[in-house]
């Protein structure tokens, strides 16, 4: 129980709501103003989101069409209007195959660089890395398709890397780290387990390694057997 009479404690009141009341109100004031605003972007962005959503089933659509010249069109407007959602991405994506299939491999390649640009954190992006990598490669660009082939073993990509890096490996003739390649890719054996190529390539490759190894050892050989004969 308290000694203070009902005044001297109505007083005590007073003095602390002079001190704190103020603040307490600025901050009430504001903590309502966050909650409501962070409910207002939210919804704000559900609706972005739906509105983005909705202009991507479009681009779906025509691809279950036989005729799909309006799909090039319908995947630029996603990208154009909604640049910053999944939804572009995968539009991008769209557009670089369009191109592809169109052997405008440049365009392919801004496409995909659009996607690494701009979306650079996305789960997405290490497809259009591994993507625009075979893209380089067919552009005879196998160098730069090396430097964006570095994927953590825990990646998941990995593998698809390692298969994709023997490639532009083997097409800069650098044979002996193209083996060491597909045979990483193999030896990871989940996505390339029926991979149609590569254990043909490998054993092309590592027949070529031993007929250049057998090759070399018969050098010095042939060398003395030359000297002999002057």
């Amino acid at each position: 129980m308290s000694n203070l009479t009902e005044e001297q404690q109505i007083e005590q009141l007073k003095d602390w709501w002079k001190d704190n009341g103020t603040p307490l109100i600025i901050g009430a004031v504001l903590g309502l103003s966050g909650f409501f605003g962070w409910k207002y972007m939210t919804e704000k962005e559900v609706a972005y989101q739906e509105s983005a959503s909705t202009l991507y089933v479009s681009v779906t659509d025509e691809l279950e069409k036989e005729d799909k010249s309006q799909l090039g069109e319908k995947a630029q407007a996603v990208k154009d209007q909604y640049p910053d959602t999944s939804y572009a991405i995968m539009s991008a994506f769209h557009l670089a195959k369009i191109a592809v299939e169109a052997k405008d491999l440049d365009k392919a390649v801004s496409e995909l660089n659009w996607v690494l640009t701009n979306h650079k954190d996305s789960d997405l992006a290490p497809i259009a890395q591994l993507r625009l990598a075979r893209i380089y490669i067919a552009q005879q660009k196998a160098e730069k398709a090396l430097e964006i082939l570095s994927f953590s073993d825990d990646s998941g990509y990995s593998e698809i890397a390692s298969l994709i890096k023997g490639n532009a490996l083997k097409a800069l003739g650098r044979n002996a780290e193209a083996l060491e390649a597909y045979r990483t890719a193999e030896s990871l054996g989940k996505v390339t387990a029926n991979h149609p190529t590569l254990k043909l390539m490998i054993d092309e490759l590592a027949n070529s390694e031993i007929s250049l190894s057998d090759e070399t050892a018969n050098e010095p050989q042939n060398a003395e057997n030359e000297g002999a004969g002057k």
